[in-house]
């Protein structure tokens, strides 16, 4: 989790445990393992449900899935206001686009789940929006978050203990079918259940009974959950998913401006303990929110998107070098599917910019040439059925 929310929609949160560090593993799965784990059966898999399906294709020893994050945050004109990031997602040389549409709780201890139409698209908007994507030959993962309105203290979304946790499931998995119903038309490729509910996560049981609920209606597309980076080994229905979704909020380093090198290195710790954990689940992995906000000390906090609200050279240039030691540490990693950076908004960014958004930034550039390494457009087919310093 990041805390970039609207400050009415999230509060400040923390780390759930730390992570345990083993040593460096090396060697993984080969990619057509990757494939066959996300594919079911072979290293194409089609995953779109109507007339014509995307087909998602692996790259050797790459990265296949190489996107950027978009959260649709109105519902005034978000065509207008969306299409356009969309179009710059696809110029900057991304293959796949991640979109973020919420439904609010008031607090953590309230019990409605609803949908606020002034700040989530119509699903004819929305539909509109993913077909704007593929017709930009983007891949399209759609994730409906939970978000508190009036959170109290600091309360967020991890930790809600509703009044009645059988009229909560309720009411969520009515939320989660009514996206999945958008997905489904719109030929989205692939479908977040859930992320960071960290507190419901105990329910094996009423997990798997929405899985299997959201499996009839996206028909053909894949299903993952987002874990928070910290709280992925309790989950216990992965095997009931197409693929791990993880966050990626990590503490990497405890001082400010760490060097690329530094940032690296423990970026192999933690990796390390990601794949020797993965390896047992059988699934692959896509990074859901990769991303650093552009001052001093993120590599300390990344989920604190208010620790230091401050732009300066020095905090641009702390953002470069965590994207660059992020993708140093995991080229070549099999069972990495993908990687979807958090955010691209319509935010000016530049200079003057303090936030997670990577525009008119140093980190762009790295971000343009990673891109443009890993592009390969999906295919159509009929349905049948810094350095250091």
């Amino acid at each position: 989790m990041r805390m970039n929310r609207p400050r009415s929609h999230s509060a400040s949160r923390r780390p759930a445990t730390a992570h345990t560090l083993l040593l460096a593993l090396l060697g993984g799965l080969a990619l057509a393992v990757v494939a066959l784990l996300w594919a079911g059966t072979s290293g194409t898999t089609t995953v779109a449900a109507n007339s014509t399906a995307v087909t998602w294709q692996t790259n050797d020893m790459q990265i296949p899935f190489r996107g950027m994050a978009i959260q649709l945050a109105s519902g005034w004109k978000p065509v207008e206001t969306y299409g356009p990031l969309i179009d710059e997602v696809a110029a900057l040389g991304a293959n796949t686009v991640l979109l973020s549409v919420s439904g609010y709780m008031e607090h953590a201890r309230s019990q409605a789940i609803y949908i606020d139409t002034r700040k989530v698209p119509s699903g004819d908007d929305l539909k509109t929006l993913i077909s704007r994507a593929r017709e930009r030959e983007l891949h399209v993962i759609l994730m409906p978050i939970v978000l508190l309105r009036n959170p109290r203290g600091n309360e967020w979304r991890g930790i809600i203990e509703p009044p009645s946790w059988d009229a909560w499931w309720q009411e969520y998995e009515e939320f989660i079918l009514h996206f999945a119903d958008i997905a489904r038309e719109a030929e989205a490729d692939a479908l977040l259940v859930g992320s960071e509910l960290l507190s419901t996560e105990k329910f094996e049981a009423r997990w798997e009974k929405l899985i299997a609920a959201v499996r009839p209606r996206f028909h053909g597309g894949k299903l993952g959950y987002s874990a928070n980076w910290d709280h992925y080994r309790p989950i216990r229905f992965w095997q009931h998913l197409d693929f791990i979704g993880l966050t990626t909020y990590n503490t990497l380093s405890d001082r400010k401006n760490p060097t690329v090198d530094e940032v690296a290195d423990k970026w192999r710790e933690i990796r390390a303990t990601i794949l020797d954990w993965q390896r047992q689940v059988g699934k692959p992995l896509v990074m859901t929110e990769v991303g650093w906000c552009s001052q001093e000390g993120a590599a300390m906090a990344p989920w604190n998107y208010y620790q230091n609200q401050t732009a300066s050279p020095e905090g641009h240039e702390e953002q470069r070098r965590l994207y660059e030691a992020f993708l140093r540490a995991w080229a070549d990693t099999p069972e990495l599917l993908g990687v979807v950076w958090w955010e691209w908004s319509s935010a000016p960014g530049g200079a003057g910019d303090f936030g997670y958004t990577p525009r008119g930034k140093p980190a762009e550039d790295v971000l343009r040439s990673w891109f443009r390494a890993g592009r390969s457009p999906p295919t159509t087919r009929p349905h049948d059925s810094s350095e250091s310093k």
